[in-house]
């Protein structure tokens, strides 16, 4: 009885655990329009999903932002396949943000190529309100 019962505790932390998973705020960009700021509740994860191609040795970085009040928590990628942490190819980069203090921030990316003076391919600015 006591084992069963914990196995039902178990499953229903994992089940929580998947439902705060999807409850993630997904940002996918559009270079053809102008973004709308992200509004986001104090302490709530927000990503920014950004479409690369690291086969052509270009990367995202963030440029800007203030890192006391929005936390950088983990930048993953995936190819359009799915596979986590892609090396080449078409890829998706996820990076993972908190707010931690209510206001309004910025932050920039920039996509850049390899190299010594990389030339930019990409940037994108978002305004983010934490409430």
């Amino acid at each position: 009885m006591i084992i069963r019962f914990s196995l039902l505790i178990i499953l229903i932390l994992k089940l929580g655990t998947a439902f705060a998973q999807d409850s993630l705020y997904y940002i996918t960009p559009d270079a053809t329009i102008d973004q709308a700021p992200i509004d986001v509740k104090l302490n709530q994860p927000f990503i920014i999903k950004l479409r690369s191609c690291h086969d052509c040795g270009c990367h995202w970085n963030i440029e800007k932002y203030d890192t006391v009040n929005v936390k950088l928590i983990t930048v993953r990628s995936k190819n359009v396949n799915g596979k986590e942490d892609w090396i080449g190819g078409e890829v998706f980069e996820f990076w993972k943000f908190i707010g931690v203090q209510v206001g309004t921030y910025y932050l920039e990316f920039v996509q850049k190529g390899p190299g010594r003076d990389p030339k930019e391919y990409g940037r994108f600015k978002f305004e983010l309100w934490v409430n």
